[in-house]
């Protein structure tokens, strides 16, 4: 219970750039297929930002249309559930009757962990080729969020997007610091031993340069606003300083250290300071085909 107290509650709109008919409603489970699948269904216009939200997200169930589409394809309510985040999508037209796709955009609903959700903004805006808070017809969104959202303006959704990308950007900071302290702890261990059975201060000191380098490679990717290429640069800063930590006295005899096993190692050491942080970039199955 304590953990769901934990939990946000985000509302964003954003703006539909374009649509196309390459998806499907199944009619007896209600459930989002390609335009390939051959049972009972529907079409439906999902739009790009749906699209980019669902790849996204990590191992999502298959999403479920809590409102069908009728007539106008492009207007419907689906959600799905990625682990501990829930995400609700409306699609709705908000200008020109719903006859051109850059009248409509989607209310999304994010429920979960607030790093969690900050992530999943981080990587739409990143990916995307358009700011989703912009919209194409700015009176009639003012127009539309005032009727149908009261409590949300064109100003307050704008807020909202830019600080979970900030958050989100500060707690990947605060990870690559930690990173860099842990090196720093681990170097002044190495250069204190010159001997220590089961230990190479050559290899350990190779392995302090080799962190020191994925931690710039971080640091990069940060500004190029790849968190993967972070994640991946610090798992290897990590593994790195598990076999030159001289504590570990590990490097030179275990030449094949499994590294999955040494992370238990790094969570308890007191000079590392640092709580293991794995890739956990899923295969993700495309529930749907990229707009």
């Amino acid at each position: 219970m304590s953990e769901h107290n934990n939990y946000r509650n985000v509302v964003l709109v954003g703006q539909v750039i374009k649509a196309k008919s390459n998806h499907r409603v199944e009619k007896a489970t209600r459930l989002l297929r390609n335009e390939k699948f051959p049972g009972n269904s529907d079409v439906v216009y999902l739009g790009n930002l749906t699209s980019a939200i669902i790849q996204a997200l990590e191992s999502p169930d298959t999403p479920e249309f809590l409102e069908l589409p009728g007539y106008n394809e492009q207007k419907w309510r689906l959600k799905t559930v990625s682990g501990s985040l829930t995400v609700t999508i409306t699609s709705d037209a908000y200008w020109g009757f719903g006859l051109l796709t850059s009248g409509y955009l989607n209310v999304i609903e994010l429920d979960g962990p607030p790093s969690i959700i900050a992530r999943l903004v981080f990587d739409l805006t990143a990916s995307a080729s358009w700011q989703p808070w912009r919209f194409k017809h700015t009176a009639s969104a003012k127009k539309y969020l005032s009727k149908q959202y009261p409590n949300i303006s064109l100003e307050s959704n704008e807020k909202n997007w830019m600080n979970l990308i900030e958050q989100c950007k500060v707690e990947t900071r605060e990870m690559i610091q930690i990173m860099d302290t842990a090196i720093s702890n681990v170097e002044k261990k190495v250069n204190s031993i010159d001997i220590l059975e089961g230990w190479s201060k050559s290899k350990a000191e190779v392995g302090i340069a080799s962190a020191k380098y994925d931690l710039n490679i971080s640091r990069e990717a940060l500004q190029d606003r790849n968190l993967p290429s972070v994640e991946r640069a610090i798992a290897r800063i990590e593994a790195s300083l598990i076999e030159a930590n001289p504590d570990n006295a590990m490097n030179e005899e275990n030449n094949g250290l499994v590294i999955d096993k040494s992370l238990e190692t790094i969570r308890m050491d007191e000079d590392l300071v640092v709580n293991a942080t794995e890739d956990e970039s899923i295969p993700l199955i495309d529930l749907t085909e990229a707009e």
